[in-house]
């Protein structure tokens, strides 16, 4: 089983999924490049195809094979990638809220030129270079913020996630592990030209996964049905975060997908 987190964020999140399944499957839950206890690789290397190519060497050193792969937003939009490049290696796929992820929410539905978002790259790297990172003073500080920002996760949750998340600056304070410059996806990135091609290359099972209480939109029907094996779930008043605020729910979903798709793939 590999497991891919989103952005800004790192493998720890995924520690209660793997906790439920570590007796069924191996689990492998890297931290992306720029995230967690990964070194930082400067601003033009956050791309999807380098972070797939992460994934995919991760699979050939491994030797892995018969993978349950499960993303969550930009983990899902790189497990989307790995699961259509790599059809013979990937057995079930779960995707939470990453299909049609925009890059920041006032462009979800703006079509823009490359010129103008090659430009906002350029400026959001020239402005991340003279930025300091964010220091807090104390642990219960950066909890503090992160529920400001998801006040639908719980307090142990939350805690957890800091935890695992801040590093103990030499001059004192806490600050987040993630490279601040992963923020700026690349222009290339910013509009999924070739998704219709990565989503009719999937061949796995899939399972898709969505909060109804998101500021990511539902996949439209047309785009859904280039998924040939797939199944819609949405979570009530759940949001991006679904898999820590409808956890038991969400896990009681995603055994029953694995256990279903891999009863069919032996009966085939």
């Amino acid at each position: 089983m590999l497991l891919v987190h989103g952005l800004l964020d790192h493998a720890r999140n995924w520690d209660w999924v793997a906790s439920v399944l570590s007796d069924r499957f191996h689990v492998v839950a890297p931290d992306l490049r720029g995230h967690g206890d990964s070194d930082w690789t400067g601003p033009a290397s956050y791309t999807l195809a380098n972070h797939v190519m992460d994934l995919a060497d991760i699979v050939t050193a491994l030797d892995l094979s018969d993978i349950s792969l499960i993303g969550h937003s930009l983990g899902g939009q790189l497990a989307l990638r790995l699961a259509a490049c790599y059809p013979e290696r990937i057995a079930a796929l779960c995707v939470i809220e990453g299909i049609e992820l925009p890059i920041v929410r006032e462009h979800r539905k703006v079509a823009e030129a490359y010129p103008v978002r090659l430009r906002r790259w350029i400026e959001g790297q020239q402005q991340n270079r003279q930025r300091s990172p964010r220091t807090y003073a104390s642990l219960d500080e950066a909890e503090l913020r992160m529920k400001e920002l998801n006040p639908g996760i719980d307090t142990e949750t939350i805690a957890h996630l800091v935890r695992y998340g801040v590093i103990h600056r030499a001059e004192g304070g806490f600050s987040w592990k993630y490279d601040d410059a992963c923020r700026q996806r690349a222009p290339e990135d910013a509009h999924g030209l070739d998704l219709d091609d990565i989503l009719s290359a999937i061949r796995c099972p899939t399972l898709l996964a969505y909060g109804e209480a998101s500021w990511i939109p539902l996949p439209p029907a047309e785009r859904l049905a280039r998924i040939a094996n797939h199944s819609l779930i949405t979570f009530p008043e759940a949001s991006h975060w679904l898999h820590h605020q409808k956890r038991d729910a969400f896990l009681a979903a995603l055994t029953t997908f694995l256990q279903t798709s891999f009863e069919r793939s032996s009966h085939a």
